[in-house]
């Protein structure tokens, strides 16, 4: 990931503590042990902002990086944490990927990282 990849701009409420979520429900990478077969999950990341905020539609594009990539739902979250705190240095972060599977089956991972604020 780069600069150039994802956007961000300032924030203007940067003296206020307060959470952003953002839900993509469309998350897609391929198998790892099966690349040729798609997994699909619910993607929620949520974010206590410092300076910065994310350019919503380069976020997309950078989630959308990954429809392509051999990778487990595990890794994928944890790589998404990774890159999003290294780029946006927010006070806290959660990353949640969670795959509803056949037979009623639920695999929920969740990850963080900072600080997580009272209202969280």
């Amino acid at each position: 990931m780069t600069e150039d990849t994802l956007k961000t701009i300032p924030n203007t409420r940067s003296l206020r503590t307060y959470v952003v979520t953002f839900t993509y429900p469309a998350f897609r990478c391929r198998y790892e042990m099966e690349p040729d077969k798609v997994n699909f999950a619910t993607l929620t990341i949520s974010y206590a902002p410092n300076a910065l905020l994310f350019d919503f539609p380069s976020l997309m594009a950078y989630l959308r990086t990954f429809e392509d990539v051999p990778i487990s739902l595990e890794s994928a979250a944890n790589r998404i944490l990774d890159e999003l705190f290294a780029r946006l240095q927010p006070i806290w972060m959660r990353v949640c990927m969670r795959n509803a599977r056949e037979h009623g089956v639920v695999i929920e991972i969740v990850t963080e990282q900072g600080e997580r604020p009272a209202l969280a």
